[in-house]
């Protein structure tokens, strides 16, 4: 202790209150700066109604931190939510703060959800780089003062890959590249042609060149366009296109849907379209985080661990494929010498049966 992760999102709220609120997971839920008996995720709308924020898709509305224990400083429950609410009261203390401590994994976490608005001054809160820095000193700090192991968040993972885009932990957003993917997550998912697709794009200032193979994609603050295989296996022409045409045949089931999967457009609290993430988005995310503190707690590198992780899974099912393939050839063989052997014992039969006949 302390592992301190963070992440700021452009959704509304809502589902991560539920999500860290629910009663099989969270110990204790607590809050700053809210009424304990009111809606939570209202109040953080209330907010940003009362100094018009919150209103345009690419908004930050909140940010989440989860604060995880080791093992080994045998933290309880409530030791860990004192801590947490410790920590929330030094960092936001003009903030709207929700707090739930989580005991329904092997390590006992807390998480901290804070409105991006400022109930007092209407200031967006907007976290560097540096200020996320001083944050995970500070929490080392306090959890120094509670006896709990301190975590060297400075020291480099070894084999950690390297790559332009570097989780942009906390700048009060995300990376260019992850803004790209937002929108282009929402707009395959809305279109249903290729036009559609690429309208929807320029809605958000974002231009699209196509090639027989490929789309690329320039965002309004860059000079240079990135090939979608670039942002990820997701982000090709084939999966994109794949995904127009399920939608145009209506294989998500409703036609008339803007979007389908796990993402879908609906009005926020300001009457303005937002991408909501799903309970099932929510929980991937936050299982995530699990994994990044436990890796850490056993000094090991998030990102090398979950290549192997993949890699491992894709041998699995590779495996489980061949013993399938295996199988089905040995059925098929075994059903073809059954039917040989019928074949020729039905000849011989038939054979007899006519030596019968014409005897007579």
């Amino acid at each position: 202790m302390p592992l301190f992760k963070g992440l700021s999102s452009k959704s509304t709220p809502r589902k991560a209150i539920d999500y860290i609120t629910r009663e099989d997971k969270a110990a204790f839920v607590s809050v700053r700066n809210l009424f304990e008996d009111e809606d939570y995720a209202e109040q953080f709308a209330d907010t940003m109604r009362r100094f018009g924020k919150g209103k345009k898709f690419n908004e930050r509305k909140y940010y989440h931190f989860k604060l995880s224990c080791a093992r080994k400083d045998n933290v309880s429950p409530e030791q860990a939510h004192l801590y947490a609410q410790e920590l929330a009261a030094i960092l936001f203390p003009d903030g709207e703060c929700v707090i739930a401590t989580h005991t329904d994994t092997k390590t006992i976490h807390s998480h901290i959800i804070v409105n991006a608005v400022n109930p007092i001054s209407g200031k967006k809160l907007r976290i560097t780089e540096s200020d996320y820095t001083k944050m995970k000193d500070e929490a080392n700090r306090l959890g120094s003062e509670f006896g709990y192991t301190s975590t060297d968040f400075r020291k480099k993972a070894q084999n950690k890959r390297t790559t332009e885009e570097r989780h942009i932990i906390m700048k009060g957003g995300t990376s260019w590249k992850e803004d790209l993917r937002e929108v282009i997550v929402e707009a395959k998912r809305s279109s249903t042609t290729q036009e559609e697709f690429i309208s929807h794009l320029a809605l958000y200032g974002v231009s699209v060149t196509r090639s027989k193979t490929e789309y690329s994609f320039l965002h309004p603050q860059k000079k240079k366009a990135i090939r979608g295989l670039k942002l990820g296996n997701n982000y090709t022409k084939k999966e994109i296109d794949i995904v127009i045409e399920q939608n145009r045949h209506g294989r998500s089931g409703n036609t008339n849907r803007t979007n389908t999967g796990n993402e879908r457009e609906q009005k926020d609290g300001f009457g303005e379209l937002t991408t909501q993430r799903s309970v099932s988005d929510i929980q991937r995310q936050m299982q995530r985080l699990d994994r990044q503190a436990e890796y850490a707690h056993q000094g090991l590198d998030y990102e090398s661990e979950s290549i192997r992780e993949r890699e491992r899974l894709q041998r699995e099912q590779a495996e489980r494929e061949r013993i399938e393939r295996s199988q089905r050839n040995k059925e098929l063989a075994s059903g073809n010498a059954q039917s040989e052997q019928s074949g020729s014992n039905g000849n011989k039969s038939g054979n007899k049966k006519n030596d019968n006949y014409f005897g007579k």
